[in-house]
């Protein structure tokens, strides 16, 4: 059973959600404009991202390590991937305080603004919370999510002061970040204009071991088939009492490109092996059908899981932002429910 976060620790972190509030920080700041806080107490940093001045939405995306910041980028940059299925970007290492309607919150959040004796009024004006998690869907935070965002949102309402206060020049247009770190030469903290540096992203790669399989898989026929393998997500939530918040409705799933015909399929849960799913999957279809000519996956993460097999059994795999048969068949599912 999860710890109940105290009254006062969620105080401690509506009192500065409201401090940045008063600052505006989207007069400032786009979206793509980041905040790069960087902690002694944390390997990879902290990266913000400023939502509303576009006059639609508000908010601040806290996104944590390298790997987050990537997946910000994509969200972005991509433009062909249905919508429901682009939130694999923001699936883990991220947490987003809105500034939004009163209905978008959860009943138990009501409460505790309630108890906290917080006015809050009209539209863009309600403060909450969501933290994502892979597997789940997005929802209100723990005691441990509390602790560590209050620390961090103190730290960024001091770079937002010293930005605004001290009117410094950050050329984010050309690759710079606001970075507020510390100096230990000057021991104190600074904020500062600095290039944004982001490591190459490291995907993992299965390397198929067992030689045997090896063997038989590369023996196989090769078809005309051209299939598709993806993790879909089927924009519903699971509740189920085994968890302390809903799951994310995902699933592994590999159909024929051509047909449209969907031939294996797994409803994943969160403790799922998914590497082990799709590898399962596209060996079982080889041993039973024989060679794809093509396989298409949705994303760089299951490219790079299937990249050693299929350089391996010679089949030819490429990254396809829309999967036509299986984006038809989430859709389905989805209606039919």
């Amino acid at each position: 059973m999860k710890e109940k976060v105290l009254l006062e620790e969620w105080k401690e972190l509506y009192e500065v959600a409201v401090k940045i509030k008063e600052l505006n920080p989207w007069k400032y700041f786009w979206d793509v404009d980041i905040i790069t806080l960087i902690l002694p107490e944390n390997e990879e940093p902290v990266y913000c991202s400023v939502m509303g001045r576009g006059g639609e939405f508000y908010g601040i995306g806290f996104y944590f390590g390298f790997d987050a910041l990537d997946n910000f980028y994509k969200i972005i940059e991509t433009t062909d991937m249905p919508a429901q299925q682009i939130q694999r970007f923001q699936e883990d290492n991220v947490i987003i305080c809105y500034f939004g309607d009163r209905e978008e919150l959860f009943k138990e959040e009501l409460q505790i603004v309630k108890d906290l004796g917080l006015k809050f009024r009209g539209r863009n004006n309600w403060i909450y919370f969501r933290s994502f998690k892979k597997g789940y869907a997005p929802y209100i935070l723990n005691k441990e999510e509390v602790l560590k965002l209050s620390a961090i949102m103190k730290y960024l309402l001091q770079a937002l002061k010293n930005y605004i206060k001290e009117d410094i020049v950050v050329n984010f247009e050309e690759g710079e970040t606001l970075v507020h770190k510390y100096d230990e030469q000057k021991n104190q903290w600074v904020t500062l204009a600095a290039p944004l540096l982001l490591p190459q992203r490291k995907y993992l790669i299965p390397v198929l071991k067992d030689e045997l399989l090896l063997s038989r898989i590369t023996k196989q026929p090769t078809t005309s088939a051209e299939i598709e393998v993806d993790i879909a997500y089927l924009n519903i939530t699971i509740r189920d009492k085994e968890y302390d918040r809903p799951i994310a409705g995902r699933i592994c799933v590999l159909a024929d490109s051509k047909s449209g015909m969907i031939i294996d399929q797994h409803i994943l849960s969160p403790e799922d092996d998914e590497v082990q799913y799709v590898l399962d999957m596209v060996i079982s279809y080889i041993l039973n059908v024989g060679k794809p000519k093509k396989i298409f996956v949705r994303d760089e993460y299951l490219f790079h899981l299937l990249v050693d097999l299929c350089k391996r059994t010679k089949i030819s795999l490429y990254i396809k932002r829309k999967l036509d048969a299986i984006d038809y068949f989430v859709e389905e599912f989805v209606n039919f429910r």
